[in-house]
């Protein structure tokens, strides 16, 4: 993390506890986010329970498809991943993100991944796109285990708004590839998809994975009578008005007016005789 990006990370780390009224949480991390980010700084540069991927051969991923790289990573975008020794049946959204992100895969591009957590997707994305640009915010942004000269950890919570503007300001680039891996809730999905949209390239695809994870997981949702993200994106699809409390009138002519389609798969997790992996692929105009 350059200070450049650990400047921005530590004063809104501190600014989202001021927001909250964390105030007794905001003196202890005046010391403590400090500390981790020396404590970081010196794994990352020893390799203590962190991959340097640049000293990997890139030559020896050129036969993987991205599903096996999820899985070299532990990454739960693919079929399985390991946990406590045991093979867990995952997400499985390998053959999407393979049919949707091909055009991109030997391009030079910048992908943004929030809630990027030890950066296992970030790290897939890394040899799959060999020329890109790779962006991870993260509401603990010291969790990431894999470093590079092509990725810039940053600091996101994507339940607060003014946050979110704040890194929609610093990122100075516009993006081909967006993901939104964060919080799952509600409002959090929607107020984030409004802001990162924008900062979108023509053409480029906005992903929000386990869109409808809320249907198992009430606590995702705790408002009444609220249109879900995927209801929103449903009525956008056949141009139908809806109403949320979350978005503006001109938030959602804006919507309507820049998204070019919409594509909504399921992956293969089932939670609670829940399917909990869907997934949309946002196309803007």
């Amino acid at each position: 993390m350059s200070i450049q990006n650990f400047w921005f990370s530590y004063k809104n780390i501190l600014r989202n506890e001021f927001i909250k009224k964390k105030y007794f949480s905001l003196s202890r991390k005046i010391i403590g986010v400090l500390s981790k980010f020396i404590i970081r700084f010196f794994r990352h540069k020893f390799s203590i329970n962190c991959t340097n991927l640049d000293k990997l051969d890139i030559e020896d991923f050129l036969d993987y498809e991205l599903n096996d790289l999820f899985i070299k990573f532990n990454c739960d975008k693919g079929s399985y991943f390991i946990q406590d020794q045991k093979k867990i049946l995952s997400h499985n959204y390998s053959a999407f993100y393979e049919k949707y992100f091909k055009p991109f895969k030997n391009k030079k591009i910048n992908l943004l991944e929030l809630g990027s957590h030890e950066g296992k997707g970030l790290a897939s994305f890394f040899f799959y796109f060999s020329n890109s640009k790779l962006y991870g915010a993260n509401i603990n942004p010291f969790q990431m285990r894999f470093e590079s000269i092509r990725i810039t950890e940053l600091f996101v919570d994507v339940s607060n708004q003014k946050i979110l503007n704040s890194l929609s300001h610093h990122l100075k680039r516009d993006f081909d590839i967006i993901i939104d891996d964060a919080s799952h809730n509600l409002r959090d999905i929607i107020i984030t998809f409004l802001i990162f949209f924008k900062k979108l390239k023509s053409k480029g695809v906005y992903v929000i994975e386990d869109i409808n994870q809320l249907k198992v997981f009430k606590e995702l949702n705790p408002y009444k009578n609220e249109i879900t993200p995927i209801e929103i994106l449903k009525k956008i699809q056949k141009k139908e008005h809806f109403q949320s409390s979350f978005l503006t009138e001109n938030d959602k002519e804006y919507l309507f007016n820049n998204i070019e389609s919409i594509k909504i798969e399921k992956g293969s997790m089932i939670i609670e005789e829940e399917n909990v992996s869907e997934i949309a692929f946002i196309f803007k105009k």
